[in-house]
């Protein structure tokens, strides 16, 4: 009986320590590989810009991304939550650019803070027209606010 609580006390501890260890591993940190912050391949440029919100604690994230020979733009009002994780508390598509038919491709992109919100800017190449040069997209300040203006050579 002796040798049997002997036994079961060493298994007793030895569940412990490998419960602690466990526990001590996480404690030490654990390395993240690329693939937990995954980003579509077809994203070539990502810009945080500006800040939004009464206290200005919000920022603006813009998202270009490019398929089938052409942009997509994405304006993001991203917030840190509690834990001061990063998520996005709204997301505006560009419709201008993200759909299909558009066909104009951007390059040099910029964005700049201002007091009402963001301006990106970027050189335009058309597959319609070969006239248009430049976009400027003027963002917020409210969630889902822009204002889209294209620029021509004359």
């Amino acid at each position: 009986m002796t040798t049997m609580t002997a036994t079961a006390m060493r298994g007793a501890l030895l569940a412990a320590l490998l419960t602690l260890g466990g526990k001590g591993a996480h404690a030490l940190g654990m390395n993240y590989g690329y693939e937990a912050f995954s980003t579509a391949d077809a994203v070539t440029w990502v810009q945080m810009c500006g800040t939004w919100g009464k206290d200005h604690h919000g920022t603006y994230r813009v998202v270009h991304a490019e398929q089938y020979a052409q942009s997509f733009l994405y304006v993001q009002w991203m917030a840190r939550d509690a834990n001061g994780s990063l998520h996005a508390e709204h997301t505006v598509a560009i419709a201008e650019l993200d759909n299909d038919h558009a066909e104009i491709s951007l390059s040099d992109l910029t964005c700049r803070a201002t007091p009402r919100g963001i301006v990106v800017t970027a050189k335009a190449d058309s597959g319609h027209d070969e006239k248009l040069r430049r976009v400027t997209i003027e963002v917020g300040p409210a969630p889902g606010q822009y204002r889209y203006r294209a620029q021509n050579t004359r």
